[in-house]
């Protein structure tokens, strides 16, 4: 490599390694009429300013033919999220959207780099999750956590209404935000790592790796515990599942080498749920006021995304163009007026999102693109790289059908990129020579 590309393939590393914290510059909000959210913040990440920095400087990427349909189709896919905007009620907020998505691919782009190996990548995310993880263990035991403006965290407090908790009959349980947001991105993210965890023994096999991969993992498996996030937990349990029955029927050699993996989070799970089983019995307790409480807003929020689709009659319109990138809450506003911010939210299903901002034909290429992936990933199956990232796959498909935040907020574009990426990277079929 030259200099450029070996300056470029350090810059991504670093890039994934601080994928978890969201240092931002805001710029503006474009609030509703009952105020400003999440939602209407502008503002770019620094990770996002880091991958478009390396862009500027080396637009080209040279990377494997298998992935020539697979990139075509996912500029169309940003194409047809870019034409959505026109459909914006606000364009402010559906530049800055389509920006993210757009910051997004070029993660997307830069992983596909035939330069850079898929292990090293795999290890610096994982890396980047270890802090976060310990500051979420303190913040689930401590009930609080601090803000910063540098690492962009807001400051939590189990006892302040609005933050997310476990409330049961003795204690409000604080959950674990790690870096992120919301305790669902981080579970998500947790999720994702545990599996790139997963694959890094078959490159790196010295005793100091294998020392600090079980340890992240156990890191890992304890704090996505602690996040309470239900569809976290969901898409690593089933993956976990279906990637155990795959290897167990095509590859049981593979299987014998990462029992040992499967073991260590089995054990360190039990151990976590058995200490804090007080908050984990009461996050499957529909009984509970908060558990209720969000049981019902999801199910409303899947009725009036049917009115957003039909407001004003523009149902075919809507259907084929969508509502425009960004543009949901600003949507919801209008189909139902005077009601408060916090009911303002994206429908927490991420399908019926896209499909509701950027219609049918966005839904098309997204389909497309990610298809060709899929169909690459199968291709190469049941070879251990191919199954993890698989599993990694199935967690996205799985969370989709319950979260919006793979779409609607930066740092879910951001792990989407990652994973579908890595999933053309870890297909590849010379990876494993790749260390």
């Amino acid at each position: 490599m030259n200099f450029v590309e070996t300056w470029r393939s350090r810059l991504l590393i670093l890039v994934l390694f601080l994928l978890p914290w969201q240092t931002r510059f805001i710029f503006g909000f474009e609030s509703l009429h009952s105020g400003i959210s999440e939602f209407g913040v502008l503002s770019l990440f620094a990770t996002e300013l880091l991958i478009v920095i390396s862009f500027v400087v080396q637009p080209f990427i040279k990377h494997h033919k298998w992935f020539d349909w697979t990139t075509i189709l996912g500029w169309m896919m940003i194409l047809a999220a870019l034409a959505s905007i026109a459909q914006a009620s606000n364009q402010s907020l559906a530049v800055m959207a389509w920006l993210h998505v757009l910051a997004s691919y070029l993660l997307f782009l830069s992983i596909l780099n035939e330069n850079i190996r898929p292990s090293h990548m795999l290890y610096a995310f994982s890396l980047g999750l270890v802090a976060p993880a310990v500051l979420g263990i303190y913040q689930a035991i401590s009930g609080v956590s601090p803000s910063s403006t540098i690492f962009g965290m807001a400051a939590h407090d189990a006892s302040i209404a609005g933050t997310s908790v476990i409330e049961t009959f003795s204690i409000r349980w604080l959950r674990a935000y790690g870096s992120f947001q919301h305790p669902n991105i981080f579970g998500g993210y947790l999720a994702v790592g545990l599996f790139s965890v997963f694959m890094l023994p078959r490159w790196f096999k010295g005793v100091a790796h294998k020392t600090l991969i079980y340890t992240m993992a156990i890191l890992f498996v304890a704090t996505l515990i602690l996040t309470y996030s239900r569809s976290a937990w969901l898409g690593f349990v089933l993956s976990f599942l279906i990637t155990g029955w795959m290897l167990f029927t095509h590859n049981r050699v593979a299987m014998r080498r990462v029992m040992p993996f499967g073991l260590i989070v089995l054990v360190i799970a039990m151990l976590t749920v058995t200490l804090f089983i007080q908050p984990v019995a009461t996050r499957f307790d529909s009984t509970a006021r908060l558990e209720t409480q969000s049981l019902e807003e999801r199910l409303e929020g899947f009725e009036q995304w049917k009115g957003v689709t039909t407001y004003n009659d523009e149902t075919s319109g809507r259907v084929i163009e969508g509502v425009g990138i960004g543009n949901y809450t600003v949507a919801l506003e209008e189909a139902y007026p005077d009601r408060s911010i916090y009911a303002y939210q994206p429908v927490h299903n991420l399908y019926l999102l896209i499909f509701s901002e950027i219609g049918l034909i966005g839904v098309l290429f997204v389909l497309l693109w990610a298809g060709s992936i899929g169909r690459i990933n199968y291709s190469q199956i049941p070879r251990i790289p191919a199954v993890g990232t698989l599993a990694m796959g199935n967690i996205i498909l799985i969370i989709g059908f319950f979260d919006h935040y793979i779409w609607s907020l930066w740092p879910g574009l951001a792990l989407l990129a990652y994973v579908m990426a890595m999933t053309c990277r870890l297909s590849e079929p010379d990876v494993e020579k790749l260390q």
